[in-house]
């Protein structure tokens, strides 16, 4: 069985731009200096069987949020579009809502997204 989390995590790795970058699922680690950029990766309920035939779900749908999080605001962007192309690559694509703030408690930048994207016919996730 794969892991949608897992193929998306891999995909963002593989991008040079976003090696030095800290990606995690579901929440930024502490122990991050608060300076450097991290990208998390919530998934925001479980994958929904779609695409059903012969009384068997053939495909899922999966929603994720990405969380970019950086000390300039222009650097969380270029992060977050360098997310976009990677997911779009993928088959997932920008959906309504997120966040985009400075949280001051922090003093960091968030740019925060949803995306949606389904597996391909006959993938088991």
């Amino acid at each position: 069985m794969k892991d949608m989390l897992d193929e998306i995590n891999s995909s963002l790795k593989k991008e040079d731009y976003l090696k030095n970058i800290c990606i995690k699922s579901f929440e930024r680690p502490e122990s991050l200096e608060k300076s450097e950029s991290s990208i998390v990766i919530i998934p925001l309920g479980p994958p929904q069987q779609i695409a059903k035939g012969s009384n068997m779900s053939l495909s899922k749908h999966f929603i994720y949020q990405i969380n970019v999080e950086a000390a300039q605001r222009m650097e969380a962007k270029n992060i977050q579009r360098k997310v976009e192309l990677i997911l779009q690559s993928i088959g997932f694509y920008q959906a309504e809502g997120g966040l985009e703030e400075y949280f001051k408690e922090t003093n960091r930048y968030v740019d925060a997204r949803v995306y949606e994207g389904n597996s391909m016919l006959y993938e088991d996730f």
